[in-house]
């Protein structure tokens, strides 16, 4: 037990270090030629590596891993071209000459193409009995989300605290924002439910796996204390990264396919997944329209919720 936690505590020590390293490197990029330069080495090297591991796995005979492996190394490399980011900037907030955009991008994309590859080549479980977090667990990532996004804003290395909370959308929620909230939690579950309709004539055998594969998760929730926990803890740590950090430079419909592909290992590439996306576009519109803490109210309130049915109807 004392293993596994020191384990998990320097994984986070490691990965909160790298995100601040990646950071600083970008913004110092900024007006810096040298560590602009340096940082294309930085990105081209994993990419590279993944690149050639690929083609090594690919000959060895293991396909699936050689497939993780490439777009892995394409999500990383892609943003290395500058007419791929131009062609990005029509469509997303993202600027093409922006080297924190583009560390920002290499990254993002890396991790969608490594959940893609992951998804597709891994079976879905069918159990995820004893993989539910517990409280200190859920906690802790929580609060990695949030060192994270403060880091990916520039916190510490261009703005202080106050400015980064600022640029991430966090403000004092008000009665506007807790109505706002209430009404995004309602349209988040009408979007549910009208994916579980669809879901009824396309996949009818996806509710009770759903449900299941719910209740496994939830394992060390099943309680309203719990579900209030697990709520908030997941609210403001994913979106603080997702809404607040990600999706002012990427636009809504990136930031929501890296966040949706973020679940698909548990769940597949079905229509949950779809819903998750959708959900995902509606927390999206609360942050453009009334900010982060709204996006982190409503998401609260829609996994609490979530779990209290699982509890007590489901």
């Amino acid at each position: 037990m004392q293993e596994s936690l020191l384990l998990v505590v320097v994984s986070v020590i490691v990965i909160v270090a790298a995100v601040y390293g990646l950071a600083y490197w970008a913004y110092r990029a900024r007006s810096d030629r040298s560590a602009y330069f340096g940082l294309y080495l930085l990105i081209a090297f994993p990419s590279t590596l993944m690149l050639v591991s690929s083609l090594v796995t690919l000959w060895l005979g293991d396909q699936r891993l050689a497939s993780v492996l490439l777009l892995i190394s394409i999500g990383l490399g892609l943003p290395m071209l500058k007419p791929f980011r131009q062609l990005l900037a029509k469509v997303t907030p993202i600027d093409p000459d922006s080297p924190t955009d583009m560390a920002g991008l290499a990254v993002l994309l890396g991790l969608a193409g490594s959940l893609l590859g992951l998804t597709v080549t891994v079976p879905t479980p069918t159990s995820l009995e004893g993989v539910s977090p517990n409280i200190p667990e859920l906690l802790l990532q929580a609060a990695v989300f949030v060192l994270v996004a403060y880091f990916t804003v520039g916190w510490r290395i261009v703005r202080t605290f106050g400015e980064a909370t600022a640029r991430l959308g966090i403000t004092r929620p008000t009665w506007e924002t807790l109505a706002a909230a209430a009404g995004f939690t309602v349209l988040a579950f009408l979007t549910a439910i009208a994916v579980n309709v669809i879901a009824l004539f396309v996949q009818p055998e996806l509710a009770e796996s759903m449900n299941a594969l719910t209740e496994d998760l939830t394992a060390n929730f099943q309680n309203p204390v719990g579900a209030l926990i697990l709520g908030i803890s997941a609210g403001v740590g994913e979106e603080a990264l997702f809404r607040g950090a990600l999706q002012p430079r990427y636009g809504i419909v990136l930031t929501s396919i890296v966040f949706a592909l973020l679940h698909a290992p548990q769940y597949g590439l079905n229509l949950a997944v779809l819903g998750l996306f959708a959900v995902s576009i509606l927390l999206g519109l609360a942050r453009n329209y009334f900010g982060t803490t709204t996006a982190m109210i409503a998401h609260a309130a829609y996994n609490a919720i979530q779990v209290l049915l699982v509890i007590y109807v489901v």
